[in-house]
């Protein structure tokens, strides 16, 4: 009897869903690549006072630290940093040695007794810094002075005054005014200046005697320029009364700008009329008064009342007699001027020069400390205007002009033009407002403001003293135009202070 068969076949073996690794079969031909486990290095072991200081608890890593040489690299930019930063200490170091030893040779001279005891004046000396041609900061110049040559100044006892220069021109403008001022004085043309009579204010004698004892400080060639156009235009101009703002505003009164526009008038009969002599005007001058004490090398014969005959009353006239606007025969005494150089770096095109200038500050305060002393000292020479004398003091200087500065004049024209374009609705506008023709607009009822007729006339005239300045500034000392000079100035009128020639 057989046995019975099973309806089904029995399970497989279980098997472990995670088997463990089997490491792979490694041919009998290939070699080993285990690596046996190395010796770890012995420290290094210390000696000398090595050993003594790893007692102190210093990790042994920093007693057996040995420096190397950085990288490349790193020397080049460590090379590049400690040359710079030498060189700027050294340039530092030498700035302050000079104006050290340059004030130790000068204090002594704030301890010397003044003239007149306790009421006694130091000198006193004027400084003009003209505006650098392309720069809108106007106190260039003046900073430049006060940091390279006030410092010996103050150490000497010696006064400064700093009149400004706003625009291109203004030295010239003010000396101009000033010794026309002392001409009109002399000739009697003008009331003298009221003087006080008080402890410490000076006589017209005394003011002129210790102006001429201080001196003339001219900051930079432009300034130099300005100056002797001034010089030119007082002395060898005319004494008519003259002031620089009356004639710009005499300009700009007659040339219609402001005139309301004319209406059409039917034609009338015009009617002769006898214009004789007596009814053409005459160019008058205020009544002579007596002239200046103190300016006698200015006196001349007071000029003569020259009535005149007319309808209205008889009003006395006076006529500047033409022997007047001659200029003096000689020139009074003028105070000796310091040339200072000075250069103005501005513009991406003269970085490169900026950056030296920053590390030889060293040689502006020597040019500063030597001209210092030579004021100090009275180191006077005559002026020299032929050849490459005074006449071409630094002229160097004006390569520095940017190409900005050299497009002053269409610039200036340029402006006047958007100006007036913008003016004229805006004085239609001021005109209807004025005669009542118009009602205040919704921004003139806000702002509770309403622009008037006179307001423009002022801010034009304000905008035209600027560009009419500048412009007449700029003609006279662009590097093409050369410094003014007259032959009746004579030989030895100007003294300059002599400095150290190159080298010295």
């Amino acid at each position: 009897m057989s046995a019975p068969e099973h309806p089904h076949p029995p399970p497989p073996p279980a098997t472990n869903p995670n088997p463990p690794p089997q490491p792979n079969p490694t041919p009998a031909s290939a070699p080993s690549t285990s690596v046996p486990p190395q010796p770890k290095p012995k420290p290094v072991e210390l000696t000398g006072f090595r050993s003594a200081l790893s007692h102190t608890g210093i990790p042994h890593s920093v007693l057996t630290w040995k420096p190397k040489l950085p990288s490349r690299n790193w020397l080049i930019f460590w090379t590049i940093a400690a040359s710079i930063t030498g060189t700027y200490y050294y340039d530092r170091s030498e700035c302050k040695r000079i104006k050290a030893d340059t004030i130790r040779q000068v204090e002594d001279k704030s301890r010397e007794i003044l003239e007149g005891g306790s009421l006694g004046l130091n000198r006193r000396v004027t400084v003009y810094g003209a505006k650098w041609p392309g720069d809108e900061d106007t106190d260039r110049a003046l900073r430049y002075f006060r940091k390279y040559v006030k410092p010996y100044l103050v150490a000497a006892a010696i006064d400064y005054d700093l009149p400004t220069s706003p625009l291109q021109g203004s030295i010239t403008r003010q000396i101009r005014a000033k010794i026309l001022t002392q001409r009109r004085q002399a000739l009697g043309l003008e009331p003298p200046t009221p003087q006080l009579s008080l402890p410490g204010v000076l006589s017209p004698e005394e003011y002129q005697r210790r102006e001429l004892e201080g001196g003339i400080v001219l900051v930079g060639r432009a300034s130099l320029k300005e100056y002797m156009e001034g010089l030119r235009r007082g002395w060898m101009g005319r004494v008519d009364a003259w002031k620089w703002e009356d004639e710009i505003e005499g300009k700009l009164r007659d040339d219609g700008v402001f005139d309301e526009p004319k209406l059409s008038q039917p034609e009338v009969a015009e009617v002769p009329v006898d214009t004789t002599a007596s009814d053409l005007p005459v160019k008058t001058s205020p009544a002579p008064v007596k002239p200046t004490t103190g300016l006698g090398f200015l006196s001349r014969p007071q000029p003569q009342a020259v009535p005149v005959s007319s309808g209205q009353p008889q009003q006395a006239t006076y006529q500047i007699p033409e022997q007047y606007h001659l200029p003096p025969n000689p020139l009074p005494p003028h105070p000796p001027i310091l040339l200072l150089p000075f250069v103005n770096h501005i513009g991406f095109s003269q970085i490169p020069h900026m950056i030296t200038s920053f590390f030889t500050e060293r040689y502006r305060v020597k040019e500063g400390s030597e001209a210092a002393l030579a004021l100090i000292n009275n180191s006077i020479r005559p002026f020299n205007p032929s050849g490459s004398g005074d006449l071409e003091f630094d002229v160097a200087s004006e390569e520095y002009y940017n190409s900005d500065s050299k497009k002053l004049p269409e610039k200036i024209e340029e402006a006047r033009k958007d100006y007036y374009e913008a003016l004229k609705p805006r004085i239609e506008e001021a005109r209807k407002y004025e005669l009542g023709e118009r009602e205040l607009t919704d921004e003139e009822n806000k702002s509770g403001k309403v622009v008037k007729l006179d307001e423009l006339k002022a801010e034009r005239k304000k905008k035209e003293l600027r560009w009419m300045g500048n412009a007449e500034g700029w003609e006279i000392v662009r590097p093409e135009s050369g410094v003014a000079w007259d032959e009746r100035f004579g030989e030895g009128w100007l003294r300059v202070f002599e400095l150290p020639k190159e080298g010295e």
